[in-house]
């Protein structure tokens, strides 16, 4: 599991001051950061940040995400290139691929999924 300061998932943690997007927001755009980012609703476009991406359970994405890490609980439609690890939960889908320097898929998962890891990217 894909850990953030050792402290769990992203938005476990109290005082997140990342980028979010809740349940009930639906979105289409392209979002550049440094900050961590937490999307839980609907979301069209493009992610590129130097922290960690998380989609959460509720959330249903199309697009590209590119990051120091994600974690995939929900749905994904596209792309998520990881410098260190991407973790596709149980309950997450990813249809498209992902890459990066470790790809770990729970039992449960649906992918649908070109996966390159193991290298550095």
């Amino acid at each position: 599991m894909i850990e953030h300061a050792n402290k769990g998932h992203i938005s476990d943690l109290v005082g997140f001051s990342g980028f979010y997007i809740g349940a009930e927001v639906s979105a289409i755009g392209d979002i550049k950061s440094e900050e961590d980012v937490f999307v839980d609703g609907s979301y069209k476009g493009s992610i590129k940040t130097t922290g960690a991406v998380e989609i959460g359970k509720n959330a249903k994405i199309t697009g590209s995400i590119e990051a120091r890490s994600a974690i995939i609980e929900g749905q994904l439609k596209g792309s998520v290139l990881a410098l260190d690890n991407v973790y596709i939960a149980g309950c997450g889908e990813l249809s498209g691929s992902a890459e990066g320097k470790s790809v770990s898929i729970d039992s449960g998962a649906l992918v649908k999924a070109r996966i390159d890891s193991g290298k550095n990217v």
